[in-house]
């Protein structure tokens, strides 16, 4: 498939061992893939020091850092994490900030109902900016967006990912988006992912979990908007009564679940690109499972650049 001005990434898990996601990053990068994304997780890893250690591993592939939540790790913190990654590695890296995983934040005593979190995090994007900018250096900030403020503030960023895989919801948030958005701006989506060249279950059970996780995380303006609030009442009632996700996924339409993932057997993924490309899409990361394993990660890169002929 021509690329084009389109950019693939993988998403990493940060529950993995460092070894298990550099190994994953060194194959993805032998494999073609432009980018690797390695997510945040302080109860288990910090996305910075695993970047600086794939980043040692690898020559050619773009490192993004994030989702990375300031009510988090503080704009100073960001910053003086991402300038020695520049000295050290040079110009290979991107951050994605965004208010973070509602769940996750709690488990780690962070207050989640601040007012105009929106604006907490667009502050922080400024302070940021201006650090490395007194630094000499200068990196892509893309902002992680599901909801109508969040989107609206994208603006002042250098692209979004959003974070759904539905085209009828890209094209709602391209639409709020774009005529505030600067020329130069970008963007892309990051979802929930399995291509696959063999179908396996265990994938799959893996993608309605990591989907069910977004769904039941979507700010309520989306699911309203696109009628999914009351298709998700009981699974929310379930995980507010402190049931196992494993638990809950199941009272999860596959509407829903579809609508926040992107899953394809490898012949049929093509389509699925073209339709993004008309929708201004020019990066797509495919998130947890896809990076499952070596094999999984190839699965992928196949149906990506394999000539169109040899997937008949």
């Amino acid at each position: 498939m021509e690329k084009a001005n389109t950019d693939f990434g993988v998403g990493l898990n940060a529950y993995e061992t460092v070894e298990e996601i550099v190994d994953k990053c060194v194959e993805a990068e032998r494999l073609g893939i432009d980018y690797v994304w390695i997510g945040d997780s302080p109860p288990h890893l910090y996305c910075p020091s695993v970047a600086a250690a794939v980043a040692s591993r690898t020559k050619r592939i773009r490192i993004g850092l994030g989702l990375l939540s300031p009510l988090l790790h503080t704009p100073d913190q960001i910053s003086g994490s991402i300038i020695p990654l520049i000295e050290a590695y040079g110009d290979r890296f991107e951050i994605c900030l965004g208010m973070g995983d509602r769940s996750q934040l709690l488990r780690t005593g962070v207050d989640t109902k601040l007012a105009k979190v929106w604006e907490y995090v667009l502050e922080a994007k400024r302070k940021i900016a201006r650090n490395l900018c007194a630094s000499g250096v200068a990196i892509k900030i893309w902002l992680g967006a599901q909801g109508p403020r969040m989107l609206a503030a994208s603006k002042s960023f250098d692209g979004v990912l959003m974070n759904y895989a539905s085209p009828r919801m890209i094209k709602w948030a391209i639409d709020k988006v774009k005529p505030i958005a600067r020329k130069d701006f970008d963007f892309g989506i990051y979802a929930p992912s399995y291509v696959y060249k063999k179908w396996r279950p265990q994938a799959y059970r893996l993608l309605r979990i990591a989907s069910a996780v977004v769904a039941l995380g979507a700010p309520a303006a989306v699911l309203d908007e696109f009628g999914f609030s009351k298709r998700l009442r009981r699974a929310t009632e379930e995980q507010e009564a402190g049931l196992r996700i494993e638990s809950v996924v199941r009272h999860i339409p596959s509407e829903v679940v579809d609508s926040f993932s992107i899953y394809s057997p490898s012949s049929e993924l093509r389509s699925y690109l073209t339709e993004l490309a008309e929708l201004s899409i020019t990066h797509t990361v495919f998130g947890f499972p896809q990076n499952l394993s070596k094999t999984t990660i190839k699965d992928l890169a196949s149906a990506l650049f394999e000539p169109k002929s040899s997937s008949r």
